[in-house]
């Protein structure tokens, strides 16, 4: 009977360390922000209905390395005023996700494309206002993997 006991011990033991370094490891790969590349988000502080606005990011490389720019990840909270008509450069595919914890949803374009040492990138999303709002929300612009990622908190009042 002690050994049964026991044994159920290490088993609970075992799953809570599994479950505590898997949080941790969860937590420090989000919390990573890559130091090889100067990345800003431009995008307009206001806009109409109906109005065709850009959302410009620059990814400059910094390092002395190729880096590549693996995805974009918009929160819907600021997607949700706009529709996005034209990508350039061309995106290789997109899906969307729910953040951990849930709470919010992010629209992922993933791009794929390498940065070679001193180069910028400028990826541009060609969008028009839809409705009338306050939209602001977390922009991540992934770079040498879909965790490394520098995030921006774009605001746009559409009238």
């Amino acid at each position: 009977m002690l050994w049964i006991a026991g044994g159920c011990l290490a088993i609970i033991l075992c799953g809570m360390a599994a479950s505590f370094l898997g949080l941790g490891g969860l937590m420090w790969l989000g919390s990573r922000s890559p130091n090889n590349a100067d990345v800003q988000v431009s995008a307009p502080n206001s806009a109409g209905v109906g109005d065709q606005i850009q959302i410009i990011i620059t990814i400059r490389n910094t390092s002395t390395e190729t880096l590549e720019l693996s995805s974009i990840d918009f929160s819907l909270n600021y997607l949700r005023g706009f529709n996005i008509l034209l990508v350039e450069p061309k995106y290789s595919e997109t899906s969307q996700f729910d953040s951990l914890g849930g709470g919010e949803t992010f629209q992922t374009y993933y791009f794929y494309r390498t940065v070679e040492p001193g180069d910028t990138l400028i990826v541009i999303f060609d969008a028009v206002a839809l409705f009338p709002g306050d939209f602001s929300g977390e922009v991540d612009v992934c770079i040498d993997s879909d965790f490394n990622c520098v995030t921006n908190i774009p605001r746009t009042i559409i009238k």
